[in-house]
């Protein structure tokens, strides 16, 4: 509650306080919910229009060129603005490239600038584009930031009123609770939307004083999602494993592999996009390059397969995978197409498609290990998705939410050793 010294407050300022960020959180969720409500319409209208007309999966190239166009045409002022956002929710600085990617300074001038309010139609515009051609990216990145810019537009207009300025700190508050709210909205998942925000924050940011408003916003925005029928992901209830030697033997294994796995991801992101920059100094000719290998990627696959089911969200095979019916070669599919995708510059986000690697992977090993595939594939999506995002109480939150409660230790005890195993590495922090 933004507190210049708690202890001397007094408790009506407290309640004072308390009452003004709780109606400033309710404002960030009657946005945001709608916004991302919005969001998913588009990228399900988007797959429906890619599944009817197959043939726009040869547009991937041109996706990516209009992408990057987009973003370098309107970009300062919409890179800065995402600067922002991440330099206050993250804990590092961060920037955009010329294909709207996001990399990372130590550069904090762009702090001062307003956010464009063109960033968030922007950014849904760009994801559209994304998943109409069917590249293999996401949607919690795009709502993420786009819950933050509003909570901004919001904080924004809140200090023109009181013709007063906007804090660091104040703008440091909206933005983790935006970010909340989009994250929680987008998955149903109001904990791991607090705990993703609040352990994404920047250490200027008070974290103490952006818990509450984070927790009124990332549930408001939940419910409002749910009246508005958001779609959720389709998940299968993983069976109950025993708490044994043998049981935590056979989760520490599996949780190491992960671990590695997603080490194995973000390495090779920041890799692919280091060796096509060396290519080119020209942002249109790595992206026309990058992505005419994403298409081919693509037409490979379905020559092998028969289907682009991998290319797109892809969420259907988290639930296959917890069926045991996935394709044993989905893990392999969808890791090639997500890295050419990120590399393309493509705008969704990492966490769904890592969700689906890390849930089809589990599942393969579920098949070699005799395991229940429903259990090891909700341990397999968290424990990679704990180690590509180094934020492994909010991927514990996550897989309970997702998955129901069943196995909360043990998921626990593999969201910790995949983080541990994974390294330094991040799909939110260069490699190190």
């Amino acid at each position: 509650m933004a507190y210049d010294s708690p202890m001397a407050d007094t408790w009506r300022e407290h309640i004072k306080k308390t009452a003004a960020w709780t109606i400033r959180a309710l404002l960030v969720a009657l946005v945001t919910a709608p916004a991302i409500t919005l969001l998913a319409a588009m990228i399900a209208f988007a797959s429906r229009i890619r599944h009817t007309h197959p043939w726009i999966i040869l547009l991937i190239p041109f996706g990516a060129v209009a992408t990057t166009y987009l973003f370098s045409v309107l970009g300062p002022h919409l890179q800065q603005g995402s600067l922002r956002i991440m330099s206050l929710i993250s804990k590092s600085e961060a920037e955009m490239d010329g294909s709207g990617a996001v990399s990372f300074t130590t550069d904090v001038a762009s702090q001062e600038r307003p956010i464009s309010t063109r960033l968030a139609p922007l950014l849904l515009v760009t994801t559209f584009i994304t998943h109409l051609v069917g590249a293999s990216g996401g949607k919690e990145g795009v709502g993420v930031q786009v819950g933050s810019s509003l909570a901004s537009y919001i904080g924004e207009a809140e200090s023109r009123l009181r013709h007063r300025t906007f804090p660091l700190h104040h703008q440091g508050v909206y933005l983790i609770s935006g970010a909340a709210a989009g994250f929680a909205a987008l998955f149903n998942a109001p904990v791991a939307g607090v705990l993703f925000g609040l352990q994404f924050s920047n250490p200027r940011v008070n974290r103490i004083d952006a818990f509450f408003p984070a927790l009124v916003a990332a549930y408001s925005a939940t419910m409002l999602s749910q009246a508005m029928h958001i779609p959720i992901i389709e998940t299968v209830a993983p069976e109950t494993l025993p708490f044994t030697a043998h049981t935590l033997l056979i989760l520490l294994l599996v949780a190491i592999l992960f671990g590695l796995l997603s080490r194995l991801f973000c390495t090779l992101i920041y890799q692919v996009r280091h060796l096509t920059a060396r290519l080119t100094d020209n942002v249109y000719l790595r992206t026309l390059f990058t992505s005419t290998l994403l298409l081919g990627a693509s037409l490979a696959i379905y020559l092998a397969v028969g289907s682009f089911e991998f290319n797109g969200l892809s969420t259907h095979l988290i639930k296959e995978a917890g069926l045991g019916s996935a394709h044993p070669l989905a893990p392999l599919f969808k890791f090639v197409l997500t890295i050419l995708t990120i590399a393309s510059g493509f705008i969704g986000g990492e966490v769904v498609p890592v969700l689906v690697i890390g849930s089809t992977s589990g599942a393969l090993l579920a098949s070699l290990l005799g395991s229940p595939a429903a259990t090891l594939s909700m341990m397999g999506a968290m424990g990679m998705l704990s180690g590509a995002t180094k934020l492994p109480l909010a991927c514990f939150a996550l897989g309970l939410e997702l998955y129901g409660f069943s196995n909360p230790s043990l998921l626990f005890f593999v969201c910790a050793v995949s983080y541990f195993i994974s390294g330094p590495a991040s799909i939110y922090r260069p490699h190190q």
